[in-house]
């Protein structure tokens, strides 16, 4: 029985090398990220202003009928 070399134990590099396409490598993935986090913060921004501008909207009728 022949006995491994050490070599023969290292793990392959040269066949992870070949191109293939790993789980979660999308090169869109980073965009799509962040378009979401900017998606985010602008319709949370929106709703403040909006609330902002309601509840400023509700303070002049109250002083108009008074």
């Amino acid at each position: 029985m022949k006995a491994p070399m050490p070599i023969d134990e290292l793990p392959s590099f040269i066949a992870k090398s070949n191109g293939t396409v790993q789980p979660g490598s999308n090169p869109w993935l980073k965009f799509i990220i962040v378009g979401g986090i900017l998606l985010v913060g602008l319709v949370v921004s929106a709703s403040v202003m909006k609330t902002a501008a309601a509840v400023n909207n509700n303070t002049i009728k109250r002083k108009e009928n008074e």
